[in-house]
C-alpha cells in the first residue's frame, strides 16, 4: 500500500537540520544526512575564488536549486533570499566579521564562467554557442536577509541535468584549503579509471585565488600549495588522490598536471548520508552500487531512513511470498519510489506463516530425530552382532585347526550335510563334492566363516562351554 504523506523537500530537509545542529554549535560538515544539489559540469572550471568565496556560490546554488519554479523565463530575474544565519550555516561561515561575509560575496559576484557547446574554444564554429556568464549576479544583505538575482537564463545552466554532477555540502565545506576544493570540484563528476585530463600548470596556478609570484614557481607551489591540497583531499574526502606531471623538469609553459583517485571504502554511504547497517544491507543483499546510492543521496529529503527501512521490509515480504522473480533490486526502487510498506495485518499474517512453518519444521525435525535414533540403534545392534559372530567364527577357526584328523572329518560332514549349509555353497558357485576338512577353511571366505561358526556353536551346545575337543562328537 502507499501512503499519502506530502515530499520533503531539499529545502525543509536542510532547515530541519539547521534548526537541529544550530541550537548545538555544529557546522553543516557534521551533518548525519546529506544536503546538496544537482550542479551543471561546468561549474566545475570555476577558478580564481578563495575557499570561503567558493562556499558563497555553494549556499547560493542551493538556495536556486531548492527553489527556482519549473518553468524559466530567460529575460526574467528571479531573486532567492535566507536568513543570513541560515546561509552562513549553509556556507559554514563560522566568523562574525561581516564585512568580510560582504568582501566574500563580492569576490564571488566579480566570478564569471564560460559556457560553450563546443569542446573547447579552439574547436568553436559559427554553429556553436558561446558565453560568459557572471556566477552570482546581484546579491546583497537586507535586513539580515541575503538576497540572490538571477537571470532564468543562468538558472538553466546550473540545475540543467544533462551533464551534471551531485555536489554534497555537508562533504566540500570540510575544506578549509582552496585548492583542494578546486580539485575535488574536477574530481567529482570523472567517470571512469579514476584519472583526471591533463591540466596546463599555468591553469592550475589560477584554481586557489591570488597565488605570489614567489609561490608560482613549480617548486615552492607544490610545497605550499599542492602537497597540501593532496593531504587534505586524502584526510577529509571520499578519495584517496595522487599527483602526476607529464614530465621531469619541464618549464611551466609545458608541464601538465593531472590527479588519480580511487574511491574510499564507505564513501557511498557517506554520500547518501546512511549507516553502515543500511549500507550493507544495500550493498550486499540487494548488489547497490555507486550510481544507486548517488541516487539516493540525490533524494535524501524524501527518501528517509524511516523509508528506506519500508521499503526493504516491503521487498524482503514479497521475496519470501515467491512473488519476486526477476529483480529484487529493481523492486526494491519501486518500493522505495511509491513509498510501499507493510500494515500491521500484513505483517501479523506473515508471523502466523512463519511459527506455523516453524511448528512443522520442529515436527519434522522431531520425526527425522527419532528416525535417526532407531537407525543407529539398529546400526549398534547390528554392528555388535558382526562383532559377535566374527569372534565365534575365530574361535571355530581355532577349534577345528586344533582338532583331530577324525574329529575334523565329523565337523565338516555334520556341516556338509545341513540344508542351509549347502544353499550357502552353492550360491557362492562352489561344488559340494569338491570339498574336504583340508580345504574348507581356503575355498571361500564366506563359506569358512559359516564353517568356523558351526564349529563353535556345536562346541557350545554340546560342551556346555568347556573347551574339550572330544565334547563335540558326542
Amino acid at each position: 500500500m502507499e501512503t499519502q504523506n506530502l515530499p520533503v523537500t531539499p529545502l525543509q530537509l536542510a532547515l530541519d537540520i539547521y534548526e537541529d545542529m544550530s541550537g548545538q554549535g555544529t557546522s553543516i560538515s557534521d551533518a548525519t544526512r546529506d544536503i546538496g544539489f544537482l550542479r551543471n559540469n561546468i561549474f566545475t572550471r570555476v577558478g580564481g575564488l578563495g575557499i570561503a568565496a567558493r562556499r558563497v556560490l555553494d549556499a547560493a546554488y542551493f538556495l536556486v536549486a531548492a527553489k527556482a519554479p519549473d518553468e524559466l523565463i530567460d529575460d526574467k530575474v528571479y531573486t532567492f533570499t535566507a536568513e543570513i544565519n541560515y546561509f552562513k550555516w549553509l556556507m559554514r561561515y563560522d566568523s562574525r566579521n561581516h564585512s568580510h561575509l560582504i568582501a566574500q560575496m563580492r569576490a564571488a559576484a566579480k566570478a564569471r564562467v564560460e559556457i560553450m557547446t563546443a569542446p573547447s574554444i579552439e574547436e568553436l564554429t559559427d554553429k556553436d554557442a558561446w558565453g560568459t556568464i557572471s556566477l552570482l549576479g546581484d546579491c546583497y544583505i537586507d535586513r539580515n536577509l541575503v538576497c540572490i538575482l538571477l537571470s532564468g537564463r543562468v538558472i538553466k545552466y546550473l540545475i540543467s541535468p544533462y551533464k551534471a554532477h551531485w555536489l554534497s555540502l555537508r562533504a566540500s565545506t570540510a575544506f578549509s584549503l582552496s585548492l583542494s576544493r578546486a580539485i575535488y570540484d574536477r574530481l567529482i563528476p570523472c567517470e571512469g579509471p579514476g584519472v583526471t585530463e591533463w591540466f596546463a600548470y599555468e591553469d592550475v596556478l589560477e584554481w586557489p585565488g591570488k597565488v605570489g609570484e614567489s609561490r608560482r614557481e613549480v617548486k615552492e607551489f607544490k610545497k605550499r600549495f599542492l602537497e597540501p591540497a593532496i593531504a587534505q583531499l586524502n584526510e577529509v574526502s571520499d578519495f584517496d588522490v595522487s599527483w602526476e606531471a607529464n614530465g621531469d623538469r619541464l618549464p611551466p609553459e609545458k608541464l601538465k598536471i593531472r590527479f588519480r583517485f580511487t574511491k574510499k571504502q564507505g564513501a557511498d554511504a557517506a554520500r547518501a548520508g546512511i549507516d553502515d547497517s543500511m549500507y550493507l544491507i544495500l550493498h550486499d543483499e540487494f548488489a547497490f552500487g555507486t550510481e544507486e546510492f548517488k541516487r539516493i543521496a540525490q533524494n535524501r529529503a524524501e527518501w528517509t531512513d524511516e523509508r528506506l527501512i519500508q521499503a526493504v521490509e516491503y521487498t524482503r515480504h514479497r521475496l519470501n511470498e515467491g512473488k519476486i522473480t526477476s529483480s529484487p533490486k529493481g523492486y526494491l526502487w519501486k518500493a522505495l519510489i511509491g513509498n510501499y510498506r507493510i500494515g500491521d495485518a500484513d505483517r501479523k499474517m506473515a508471523s502466523v506463516k512463519a511459527s506455523l512453518l516453524k511448528e512443522s519444521k520442529n515436527e519434522i525435525r522431531s520425526r527425522s530425530t527419532a528416525q535417526e535414533k532407531l537407525n543407529a540403534s539398529f546400526e549398534a545392534q547390528n554392528e555388535a552382532a558382526r562383532a559377535k559372530i566374527a569372534n565365534e567364527a575365530r574361535i571355530g577357526r581355532e577349534l577345528f585347526e586344533a582338532a583331530d584328523a577324525a574329529t575334523q572329518r565329523e565337523l565338516f560332514s555334520s556341516f556338509v550335510r545341513g540344508l542351509m549349509p549347502q544353499r550357502l555353497i552353492e550360491k557362492q558357485g562352489l561344488k559340494r563334492d569338491k570339498l574336504n576338512p583340508q580345504n574348507i577353511l581356503n575355498e571361500d571366505r564366506v563359506v569358512a566363516d559359516s564353517f568356523c561358526t558351526h564349529v563353535f556353536a556345536k562346541r557350545k551346545r554340546m560342551s556346555g562351554g568347556e573347551s574339550n575337543q572330544s565334547a563335540l562328537l558326542t
